[in-house]
């Protein structure tokens, strides 16, 4: 019996491509802003500022209150660091222990003993907030450390200026009294473009679980007419409301996805002053389920909704227009349930001044030849100048295989077709009349049941090379190209027996 066993192997060369290569006017991805997760922007550092000083380009705010000890609140800090974000507004409740020393090592051990941590004292935090080693003692130790002045009662009945906003911290149905007159005079006296108004406790109607009337409504109707956000805390969930008119009788002034602040002006009979205001209560404590409900607000999120743990970023000066604010809210698991533009028509020179619009083209896409992408873009704008008082969109190619097909090329959501197989960036632009600013997105376009663009690929029957080019980028200028051509081993046996 003789037994013969062929072996064929069929290979390629693997070579190995190295090059330097000049992208001078080419798409650089890192320039894009994100719409969704700002965490490619690094921290910028902040400077104390004064009233009427713009915030640093895409300079983030994280909003979190009822924190604790422990993972879950260690989880939520990591998420504040790796978004990016140059301050913490902290609406109340710390560690539910009463242990200042380690509420602060907490914060330290993991954003850094000079992070910029601002914080308003909530019911939980009374017995200790006052006194040597209390939580007082340390935030303004951190204040101190930071070369950040601020006037009043620490947390309580105070105000400061970081970053180009100002917050005004208070206390109501905690510490003091008269908060109300407190907030309008600080907000009268200040001439800064952001303005945030902060305390830890609620209104039944401002908040969807099952707190009750706790503040009375002179704290949000005086926030609101100077044209403050309104951030608090309290109840361990997320809630925000729509733009209103009035938050004592929950009057919607907008529900448009952009809510555009303005303050009252006292020398008019109307009141102008319009704001929102948001519950974020996630910090690391506890989920509560959904208690109350109402058409004013625009997000919901609580135990109800599968909620987990979280922050409401703020990022401000957003894509370098002093006037806009990009809002998001994601959790520990990377869910992102709520997010809203916020235009400021409030402070410096009244908000008058052209501001260029803002754009975001959406995030990337991948689609098959056969099908159509809709395109989910966004714009916002100051109404400057009037006229023509409004923005004309265009969606245009700037790079691909082939000719796309706009559904309405002027439409800010519409649908793109494509002839070919391939890459597309494509770009919405806006122009207001003075000023004209874009952003882009990528559409990759796969064959059916294969992968996009054109080229061979290996097969059952014999050998063949795939490629995989790997690119980075530093600046706009040079980049690295490395083409990788990977050898496919095609193993054939045959056997025959005698």
């Amino acid at each position: 019996m003789r037994k013969v066993a062929i072996l064929t192997i069929s290979s390629c060369l693997v070579i190995f491509l190295l090059c330097s290569y000049q992208c001078e006017g080419g798409r650089n991805p890192s320039s894009r802003v994100s719409p969704v997760s700002p965490s490619s922007v690094s921290r910028l550092a902040a400077p104390v500022s004064s009233q009427g000083d713009p915030p640093p380009v895409n300079f983030t705010i994280a909003f979190i209150a009822d924190q604790g000890l422990g993972p879950n609140s260690e989880a939520v800090l990591n998420l504040i660091k790796t978004e990016g974000a140059g301050a913490v507004l902290h609406q109340g409740d710390f560690d539910y222990v009463d242990n200042p020393a380690a509420w602060d090592g907490q914060i330290n051990s993991i954003l850094g003993p000079d992070f910029p941590y601002f914080a308003s004292v909530g019911n939980h935090d009374a017995a200790r907030f006052y006194g040597p080693g209390g939580y007082q003692e340390f935030l303004a130790a951190r204040m101190n450390r930071l070369g950040i002045p601020w006037d009043g009662d620490l947390g309580v009945q105070s105000s400061l200026h970081y970053g180009g906003i100002f917050i005004v911290q208070t206390a109501p149905g905690i510490f003091g009294t008269n908060h109300n007159l407190y907030i309008r005079e600080q907000l009268a006296a200040d001439n800064s473009i952001w303005r945030i108004s902060s305390w830890h406790k609620n209104m039944l109607l401002m908040q969807v679980g099952e707190k009750v009337d706790e503040t009375g409504w002179g704290v949000y109707e005086e926030s609101r007419a100077g044209g403050a956000i309104i951030a608090t805390g309290h109840e361990h969930s997320y809630s925000r409301t729509h733009l209103l008119s009035n938050v004592e009788s929950q009057t919607v002034a907008s529900t448009d996805n952009t809510l555009v602040l303005s303050s009252d002006d006292p020398s008019t009979l109307p009141d102008e002053g319009r704001s929102f205001a948001f519950v974020s209560g996630l910090g690391g404590f506890s989920v509560r389920t959904q208690q109350l409900s109402g058409d004013w607000w625009a997000s919901i999120y609580t135990y109800d909704q599968g909620a987990n743990y979280g922050v409401l970023f703020g990022v401000f000066n957003y894509q370098g227009n002093p006037r806009l604010a990009y809002f998001y809210f994601k959790d520990i698991d990377g869910n992102v349930p709520d997010t809203f533009f916020v235009q400021s028509s409030v402070g410096g020179d009244g908000g008058r001044s052209n501001q260029p619009p803002g754009v975001v083209a959406g995030p990337d896409q991948v689609v098959t030849l056969s099908a159509v992408a809709s395109l989910d873009g966004t714009t916002t704008d100051d109404g400057i100048p009037d006229p023509p008082g409004a923005v004309t969109t265009t969606w245009s190619l700037v790079s691909g295989p082939g000719t796309v097909t706009f559904a309405v090329p002027n439409a800010v959501d519409t649908t793109a077709s494509f002839p070919v197989a391939g890459t597309y960036v494509l770009r919405l632009t806006a122009d207001d009349g003075e000023f004209v600013s874009s952003d882009e997105m990528t559409v990759t376009v796969n064959d059916v049941g294969g992968s996009g663009g054109s080229g061979d690929s290996a097969g059952s029957g014999g050998g063949g090379c795939s490629v995989v080019a790997y690119h980075s980028s530093e600046d706009r200028s040079s980049g690295t190209l490395i083409l990788l051509l990977i050898p496919v081993i095609t193993l054939g046996l045959r056997g025959k027996f005698q």
